[in-house]
This record gives C-alpha cells, structure tokens and sequence, in this order.
C-alpha cells in the first residue's frame, strides 16, 4: 500500500511539474510578425533596398550577419546566443562577421522589425540576403532550428533576392516601433 501511494506521489508530482511547464512554455511563445507589419513591409518594391540603407546608417557593413535586439530585458534573447555562434561558424569561410544593431537607437529600423531576437544578413555586395527569426518553437530549440537553411540560402551564388522570414512561432519580444 506504501508503495502504491509513493508512486501516487509520484505522478500528482510529474503531473503538476509538466502542467506548470505547458502553462509558461505557452507564456512565452509569441508570433514573430503577429501584426503582420514585415509582411506588409517586404511586399513592397524597394523593401530590400530600403532596409539595406538603414542597416548602413546603423554602421553595418556588407559581409554581416546582424542580430538585431532591443535595450529591454528579453529572455528570448540570450537564447539565440548558440545560433549566433553556430551561423558565424558556418559562415566564416565567406567572411562574413558578426554585428549588434539595437533597435532602440535606429527607430527606422524598429519600425520594420516586429520582434526580436532577429538576423539579417548583408552579403559581400551589400544585398540582402535574410530577414527574419533564428529559429521557432518554444525556447526557440524545440522547433526549427533555421540556422542550416540559412546560411545555405546566403551561400548561393546567384542573388534570388532576400528570403524574409516573418512567419513563425516560437520565443520572440515585441519591438516597440512595431
């Protein structure tokens, strides 16, 4: 009878554990484009061009992977560390460097950017290669991992224009000029 109530303890136990788990895991899931305002942004015309040129008035230099954050404290954001280093990782060979843009200081940016923990990649040529998240899924690592289709979409060698990525789940904080 002991036994049967110590593994009764047990379960409650386990049962509550992964309840709390599931109701803050949901807490902090949030869509990166929930106003869809990137979207909107990057059907236009001359998208690529424009946020090319901010990035540029921001002290970005072509050959950047750009992770763009804000001042506010954000969790989320010290998740995306690994993927920083894993993307400069495969990326170095093509010379490409790693920047920091706070988007509290660049509103024009901040505008266009809904979420943050974000990259945008600038190739040698100073084009656009990829706006958008690291990755999805909650904590960022229980979904996609984005880094691979990534850096294979910044190593074609051909300029198919940049791959925006504003769908997605996963743990992101809001931008204020979103």
């Amino acid at each position: 009878m002991k036994k049967k109530a110590g593994w009764l303890v047990v379960a409650v136990w386990l049962c509550s554990v992964m309840t709390g788990l599931w109701i803050y895991g949901g807490n902090q899931t949030s869509e990166f484009d929930p106003q869809l305002s990137l979207t909107a942004a990057s059907s236009e015309r001359d998208f690529d061009t424009r946020f090319v040129a901010y990035l540029n008035e921001a002290g970005i230099r072509p050959g950047s992977l750009v992770h763009l954050q804000t001042d506010s404290p954000c969790f989320c954001n010290s998740l995306s560390r690994q993927h920083q280093y894993d993307l400069s990782e495969l990326l170095k060979e093509q010379g490409y460097s790693l920047s920091v843009v706070n988007l509290s200081e660049h509103p024009s940016l901040a505008d266009i950017v809904p979420s943050f923990p974000a990259l945008a990649v600038l190739d040698a040529e100073n084009q656009l290669r990829y706006l958008g998240a690291y990755a999805t899924g909650l904590g960022c690592y229980t979904g996609d991992d984005l880094v691979a289709t990534i850096a294979n979409w910044v190593k074609q060698d051909n300029y198919q224009g940049a791959m925006i990525n504003a769908d997605g789940e996963g743990c992101y904080c809001p931008t204020s000029g979103a």
